[in-house]
């Protein structure tokens, strides 16, 4: 198998080199000449100077396409490294600036172009360039749908998207939890398991790679469902100076600014954007601003530094999700079934909002202590300050700290080679927020305060792996993680009058554990197969501790347990032909006290309570086939079965808790059935085009499962258009254009739910959003 491997990419290396060494060839001739003939015409030299230009953009276009059809059809052997410090899937890029790259198809350093092989016996699914690139519009819904097992919907806000992997991440009415998330392997998960996709802009991507699939052992705390690593363009994608402008249906309109250059030592990317939108659905519109900054520094041939600073801005208005009735009567209505004297859940009369800053400021530092060691370093500081007006008035701050040491040594054992992996990680988060009544009058004024909290969440943790080639083409790998969390929240409470109420503290240490144990066999090259037994954990948040169990308002809820899960999986991701692959996995995964987070329809709060015991059973498909030149068919399907097997509800029945048994219901808003499918085609003018066709069969909101979200279809189609200018008076190296027309049948359907308690009648449960209807987004992007 590795001479197999070996052999590829010295085929892939050798060809690259071949057509290098003729582009010197024919420069060195063309300077050669030159110098025996310094009489040549001006136009001359121009064609030449020309010429060459265009040779170098050629081959850089030959291995960028090399560079994708690998990484589509050929299985990927993982996901981010453990630790943090992520890895990329590409090739090694040029030392000298205008020098066309050097193939090497393989694991790359986040930091630097060393050599990082992923781990194996992981599921990973990641998607290509083009998914960006063809249509650059609103969120990254568009292009994540297309990954198996991945499964998206909107939440509170423009880029505001839960995640679901495996059924874990959607018992929660807004953000994502239970899955662990990067950007250019710096964290931008928060010590509590809070993760927000606003930070995200899909203009600045290069790809996004999925570990599906309980990974604590690799990546800590609330990793439960897996790892979403985001990749943004290097300075050497840029090459220059990018402009974006787009506009739409519904008031939407984007501006974007890209810069970026590679030069021997460094590279440096800087990205911003600008987008704001009326909204499809009433009092849904919003202004975003966000920046990315991105800086590579080779310090020598043995260390490399990697900066990178986030930041976005949000103000954006948040409607109610809808009744039934009102679903049915106007899906494009902002919600609320009234207010009273005790609850309210109307949008207009809450004025309902979030005024949102999220900044991360960050750094990787590797250095190769020897031929065969490297040390990772990672630390970032992550401050979130949110405001938002809903039932209650929040004000929250929460300044994190994060870091992780990772060593790796690739040696053997017997002969046997081994990989080796040991880390040490620590952070710690602060939270200081204020809660206040909503004087419903309409503009979300400030009224009596309700609570104050205080309160620290501290982690601290290592945890080591081996890789073990203990025959030709079987690997077995082995992992252990250990974790000590210590949690700590203060709180007082105060009366409708503003007097203090109560006051609670606790304290709590959480210790978990987490091992992993894979088998992975590679019996050819473009064959892999697997089996994996991996575990994962996650503590309770904030939010989860600082609120009712029943009515989800301001209060306490420290009796909430932590929850794990157990996941066993077998998988295969096999290259059946040069142009056809497929991913095929089956999963059986085991939750105990699994918290589910219920939205309280009359005072639209949030509450949450554990499951004792639930169980998820599943399959995911991709497909990936390239007939001909230019075309691409390409699909996922995902089924997951979610079930409770010990579970008793609880809330309130004339103000009395009650328990209700759910053994045997479906666990709400876990989709049973996704499928997507994509046909596209780029031809060699520049002209290109995708259909694309989404399909969601129903599922159950609320744990009685009375009520639900149906199924639906949607079909969307694209076409666009890259130009490049050679000679161009105004400096424009390219232009692409692009038009894109979104659910074509102008479907109304369910884009997202919450899991609602059963506390209120189904008739006035607040279920769900209206997804856009059929929507028209046309832009261009300009290359100096």
């Amino acid at each position: 198998m590795k001479g197999c491997q070996s052999r590829g990419r010295q085929a892939l290396r050798s060809g690259a080199v071949i057509a290098l060494a003729a582009l010197n060839l024919f420069l060195w001739w063309g300077g050669a000449a030159l110098a025996q003939e310094p009489l040549l015409p001006p136009k001359a030299e121009e064609e030449r100077a020309q010429r060459k230009e265009k040779l170098e953009k050629q081959l850089k276009k030959i291995l960028d396409e090399i560079d994708e059809l690998q990484r589509a059809g050929v299985p990927a052997e993982g996901g981010e490294t453990p630790g943090g410090a992520g890895i990329v899937k590409s090739r090694v890029e040029p030392e000298e600036p205008g020098v066309a790259p050097e193939m090497e198809l393989v694991d790359v350093s986040i930091v630097s172009n060393r050599v990082q092989k992923h781990p194996e016996g992981i599921s990973l699914s990641a998607t290509p360039r083009s998914e960006y690139d063809s249509q650059p519009t609103r969120h990254m819904r568009e292009s994540l749908e297309s990954l198996p097992g991945v499964i998206v919907r909107q939440a509170n806000g423009p880029r505001d998207f839960s995640i679901s992997i495996r059924g874990s991440g959607v018992k929660t009415t807004f953000a994502i939890r239970d899955i662990k998330m990067y950007e250019d392997g710096i964290g931008q998960t928060q010590s509590d398991g809070l993760t927000r996709m606003d930070l995200h802009d899909p203009w600045f991507m290069e790809s996004v790679e999925v570990t599906r699939g309980a990974s604590s052992s690799l990546y800590d705390n609330y990793a439960l469902g897996g790892m979403v690593q985001f990749k943004t363009r290097r300075g050497r994608d840029i090459n220059g100076v990018e402009a974006f402008f787009s506009g739409g249906s519904y008031g939407y309109q984007k501006y974007a600014f890209a810069a970026g250059q590679q030069t021997k030592n460094t590279d440096i990317a800087l990205f911003a954007s600008q987008v704001a939108e009326d909204g499809y659905i009433n009092h849904s519109g919003y202004n975003t601003q966000s920046l990315n900054f991105n800086f590579r520094i080779k310090i020598d041939d043995k260390q490399n530094l990697y900066f990178k600073a986030i930041t976005n801005w949000l103000d954006a208005q948040v409607p109610t999700r809808l009744t039934l009735s009102q679903f049915a009567s106007n899906p494009r209505q902002a919600g609320g079934t009234g207010c009273t004297t005790s609850s309210c859940n109307d949008a207009l009369l809450l004025a309902q909002r979030r005024l949102d800053r999220r900044t991360i400021v960050g750094g990787l530092y590797e250095r190769q202590i020897d031929a065969s060691t490297v040390l990772t370093v990672e630390g970032d500081y992550d401050v979130k300050d949110i405001n938002q007006a809903f039932a209650q008035i929040s004000d929250n701050i929460n300044p994190n700290w994060k870091q992780y040491t990772d060593l790796r040594h690739d040696g053997h054992l017997a002969g046997m080679p081994l990989k080796s992996y040991v880390g040490f990680f620590v952070n710690n988060m602060e939270q200081e927020g204020q809660t206040f009544a909503n004087s419903i009058n309409g503009t979300g004024t400030r009224g009596v305060l309700r609570q104050n909290n205080r309160g620290t969440i501290r982690n601290i943790g290592g945890r080591f792996r081996e890789e073990l080639e203990f025959a030709p083409k079987w690997t077995l790998a082995a992992g252990l993680g250990y974790e000590q969390s210590m949690v700590s929240v203060r709180t007082t409470s105060y009366t409708s009058a503003g007097a203090v109420n109560t006051r609670a503290n606790v304290d709590r240490t959480y210790d978990n554990w987490a091992p992993e144990m894979s088998l992975t066999w590679k019996p050819a090259e473009g064959y892999k197969h697997w089996v994996r037994a991996s575990t994962g954990y996650g503590i309770p948040g904030f939010s989860n501790l600082t609120t009712n169990p029943f009515t989800g308002l301001a209060g306490t809820n420290f009796d909430l347990k932590p929850q794990k899960n157990l996941n066993l999986e077998i998988g295969t991701d096999s290259k059946l032909a040069k142009d056809f692959s497929v991913q095929l996995v089956g999963y059986w995964i085991f939750f105990k006290n699994e918290i589910i987070s219920q939205v309280v329809s009359t005072t639209g709060g949030t509450a949450s309570i554990n499951a004792d015991g639930s169980e998820y059973r599943g399959i995911e498909l991709s497909y990936d086939w390239r007939p001909w030149a230019g075309w691409r068919f390409s699909g996922a399907y995902t089924h997951v079965n979610g079930t409770y097997t010990n579970f008793k509800d609880r809330y309130l029945v004339g103000g009395v808790p009650t328990d209700f048994v759910r053994d045997g219901k479906q666990v709400p808003n876990v989709a049973r059935d996704v499928l997507n499918f994509k046909e596209a085609y780029d031809h060699p003018s520049g002209w290109g085009g995708w259909f694309e066709t989404s399909y969601w069969n129903s599922y159950y909101l609320n744990n009685a499962n009375t009520v639900g979200a149906p199924a639906y279809w949607l079909m969307n189609a694209n076409i666009h258009k890259n130009l490049e200018f050679t000679n161009s008076p105004y400096h424009v190296r390219f232009a692409k254009f692009y038009f894109e027309m979104d659910n074509i049948a102008d479907k109304t359907y369910v884009a997202s739910g919450n899991v609602v308690a059963d506390s209120t009648a189904d008739a006035n449960k607040t279920l769900f959003f209206a997804g856009y209807g059929r929507a028209i987004y046309a832009g261009l992007t300009l290359g100096f």
